[in-house]
């Protein structure tokens, strides 16, 4: 942190939380954030009980930050941070807070009123002549979360890409406020299809960390199995869906075959493909059956030596500027999958879960993602959820997505937009 950032934050208030203790700026304190620092990372906002709240990361550690609102106003992060400019807009929708001075005031879920435009949020114009735009969506013909992506193009290039997202709204923050902690577990379960498993078991550690609880060795360990394995699955169907849009067709299938093996196998151990409400917190609801392990083992080898075909040269050459990120996905899945075979070696025995008390406290619990760190912010009353908010890598990836996609063609763009494997969903909440 610059010095001036670092004496701010020294000088705040703090109140207990998990992992780091909750620091509370004065709104003239909180004002000077906006300023931005290079040496922290953004990570998200959200408006709890008459305060902002802010996450950032700073050389590897949470930095946990509030302010107390002024009649329904704060002072905006966007223009030194990015990236709050969509939490802004999300925090308005949700609470009718108010960002001064923020980058970007329209709307992020509400998209108009009777009697208003219902095309809100308007997307941004690009100046110039020779310019025109194309509209995608929000309604694609396949399985896969809403969003409109509005283009506007210099010839055959990509001048400008922009997403009005909300059409895949769900409530998932008002659904989960009230329940306890194991009936909320079944919300945050479902945020992102692909995140299954690392979605409960951010919500779980963030549970389990304000109510003073910790999961059995052997939970902790088929959590840090699951995750890996989802993590895998994740890597090859963003792979599969790359190869298919750089026409490799027979490596695509493929690869999609190996994830169906994964899928098969964990359906026999866990009792569900997608290891669905198996991580509550406190640890896991059902235990894994170990004689069906060498059948996910074998799946599990067969993962590694499918994803290595991407390695070859005349695929690397045909998924163009999305190679690079397919290298390192297929890296990850090889790696991963040497790991989760290694811990269903060595798993421990012992019970799966312990009962999490009527306690009050707050937390921030953490999970990888196959796209980046997930983040859930819990805070319990006498043991149930007071309040909680979400914070994914799709709300990073998005404008990380919109901004390398400039100059890119249509081709080149459905590869990079494959290989981010964008949920929308979790974007909206």
């Amino acid at each position: 942190m610059t010095a001036d950032f670092a004496k701010l934050i020294d000088s705040a208030a703090t109140e207990p939380a998990s992992p780091v203790a909750l620091r509370v700026l004065p709104p003239e304190s909180w004002a000077r954030l906006a300023a931005g620092d290079a040496t922290a990372r953004f990570l998200g906002l959200w408006i709890a009980r008459d305060r902002v709240h802010a996450l950032f990361e700073h050389n590897g550690s949470l930095l946990f930050l509030a302010s107390p609102l002024v009649e329904g106003r704060y002072a905006a992060l966007s223009p030194g941070w990015t990236l709050a400019a969509w939490f802004e807009r999300l925090a308005h929708d949700l609470t009718g807070a108010i960002a001064d001075n923020a980058a970007d005031t329209r709307p992020a879920i509400r998209h108009g009123v009777a009697g208003t435009d219902a095309a809100w949020p308007r997307f941004i114009e690009t100046p110039g002549e020779g310019f025109y735009q194309i509209g995608q969506g929000p309604v694609s013909g396949l399985i896969a979360t809403p969003a409109h992506r509005r283009f506007t193009l210099d010839g055959a290039r990509i001048a400008r890409l922009e997403h009005r997202l909300g059409y895949a709204h769900r409530g998932i923050l008002a659904l989960m406020r009230g329940k306890s902690p194991r009936a909320a577990a079944r919300f945050a379960a479902r945020i992102a299809g692909g995140a299954t498993v690392a979605h409960a078991l951010a919500f779980a550690r963030a549970a389990e960390a304000a109510s003073g609880t910790t999961a059995p060795p052997r939970a902790e360990t088929l959590r840090a199995i699951m995750l890996n394995i989802e993590r895998i699955t994740s890597d090859l169907s963003a792979l599969a869906a790359t190869a298919e849009a750089a026409g490799h067709l027979r490596r695509a299938t493929v690869l999609g075959r190996v994830r169906a093996e994964i899928a098969a196998a964990l359906a026999l151990v866990f009792g569900h493909r997608l290891m669905m409400d198996l991580v509550v917190p406190g640890g896991l609801a059902a235990d894994a059956r170990p004689d069906e392990f060498p059948r996910l083992t074998a799946a599990l080898a067969a993962a590694s030596r499918a994803v290595r075909g991407i390695g070859c040269a005349s695929v690397r050459r045909d998924l163009r500027g999305a190679a690079p990120l397919a290298l390192a996905r297929a890296r990850s899945a090889i790696n991963l999958a040497a790991t989760a075979r290694d811990a269903l070696a060595a798993l421990p025995e012992g019970i799966i879960a312990h009962p999490l008390p009527a306690a009050t406290g707050m937390a921030i619990g953490a999970a990888a993602s196959a796209t980046g760190m997930i983040h859930h912010w819990v805070m319990l009353e006498a043991g149930q959820i007071a309040d909680v908010f979400v914070i994914d890598p799709a709300t990073r990836l998005l404008p990380a997505l919109e901004a390398a996609s400039v100059g890119m063609n249509f081709d080149e763009f459905a590869l990079l937009s494959e290989i981010y494997g964008i949920s929308f969903g979790a974007v909206d909440l």
